[in-house]
């Protein structure tokens, strides 16, 4: 593994000019004018904390003409000009944890960007132990970039001077950070591993609505199936109380409120008052729809678990663990020989599928479960413990 030049001197406290523009006839002025720049630096702000569906606040962007911050909820007739721009294939797009912004860009505006980098990815392809873009920062440029931000409600007017540079500079150093991980990346040959990463990137697609479950709710092994068919109505009240009064649901009751109705089930309004760590007014308001769904909660309307891909796998023979074992260990040895996470080389259930593969199917399992920058480094070693 490469590390990065340390940055010299004290960490400094980063500064960026930005301008914001607001308002529909200013962002199509700048989006037309902009042309077709050969780089541009991307992020967004969403307001996922406080609102049911979130919606995207800012989008900050980065050229060498300098920073600019557009306000989609303020000039949303605007931002149509920035789809044509990210559509481009000649224009690279540089962002920092690609996934979230391009899922939100797909869903808020329709936009598909192509052209991407992820710095983010690229730092984790070269073996960086913290990949944030503070870490990043500070590790490359010496820049010291707070993090005081990260929990505004975006959606909130007006936004202040300190949260406008905070969001500046979510772009501002995203082109020459790129830059040298670019270099880095070139020298080790990994530089085809993260076009493919890249490319994989732009197909990720916003999820697709469906109603909540209890399959959302985590630690539920435990219940019985009454249980979980109580805590899948308490979801559904949740559920709607928080689309009516526009929050998120874990802002109307945590989790751990609804598995604790299932498990002790409450059968007046005094004992819902009495919950901890609930807002008592929201329990005044939800009472009467929480003891609703718990009398009329049946395990004949519980959802099941979807397997993936409809397939239900038998439990793994004592074969199948000790191949499991060494499919680990080659994993193991070729992360640490190559400085990266091992499960960013390949995941535990990925090798926990494979083991499962017959002998005349390794080499089909391997095309179809690997990329093809993993194939390059794993496949021949775990084609020897799959044939065995």
């Amino acid at each position: 593994m490469e590390s990065s030049p340390a940055a010299s001197g004290p960490s400094r406290v980063p500064q960026a000019s930005y301008r914001l523009l607001d308002k529909s006839p200013a962002v199509t002025s700048y989006l037309r004018e902009l042309g077709r720049p050969p780089a541009l630096a991307i992020d967004l702000e969403a307001d996922s904390l406080y609102s049911y569906q979130e919606k995207a606040c800012l989008v900050q962007i980065t050229t060498a003409a300098g920073n600019v911050i557009l306000d989609p909820l303020g000039a949303p007739e605007g931002m149509q000009e920035l789809g044509p721009l990210l559509a481009d294939g000649s224009i690279l797009k540089v962002f920092h944890g690609a996934d979230y912004d391009i899922r939100l860009l797909k869903k808020a505006f329709g936009f598909a960007p192509h052209n991407i980098v992820d710095t983010a990815m690229a730092a984790q392809l070269l073996g960086r132990p913290a990949f944030g873009l503070a870490a990043l920062l500070s590790e490359d440029f010496g820049l010291d970039l707070a993090k005081g931000h990260q929990r505004d409600d975006w959606a909130r007017r007006p936004l202040n001077p300190q949260q406008l540079l905070y969001a500046a500079l979510d772009t501002a150093y995203l082109l020459p950070l790129w830059e040298r991980l670019r270099g880095q990346l070139e020298r080790l040959g990994r530089l085809e591993w993260a076009e493919e990463e890249f490319a994989l990137l732009e197909q990720v697609t916003p999820a697709p609505p469906r109603e909540p479950s209890w399959l959302d709710v985590k630690g539920t092994t435990h219940l019985t199936p009454q249980q979980r068919a109580i805590l899948h109505n308490l979801v559904l009240v949740r559920d709607e109380a928080a689309r009516s009064w526009d929050r998120p649901p874990f802002k109307v009751l945590s989790d751990r409120v609804l598995i604790s109705w299932a498990l002790e089930p409450p059968s007046t309004r005094e004992q819902v008052y009495r919950t901890a760590t609930a807002n008592l007014g929201i329990l005044r308001r939800l009472a009467p729809r929480v003891l609703a769904a718990v009398h009329n909660a049946s395990e004949a309307n519980l959802p099941r678990r979807r397997l993936s891909n409809g397939v239900r796998f038998a439990p793994l023979t004592t074969e199948q663990k000790e191949r499991v074992v060494r499919l680990k260990q080659v994993r193991e040895e070729a992360a640490a020989c190559l400085g990266i996470h091992p499960g960013l080389l390949v995941t535990s259930e990925t090798l926990e599928r494979m083991a499962r593969l017959p002998a005349g199917e390794v080499d089909a399992g391997l095309e179809s479960s690997l990329k093809r920058w993993q194939r390059s480094v794993l496949e021949s070693e775990l084609k020897i413990v799959l044939e065995v």
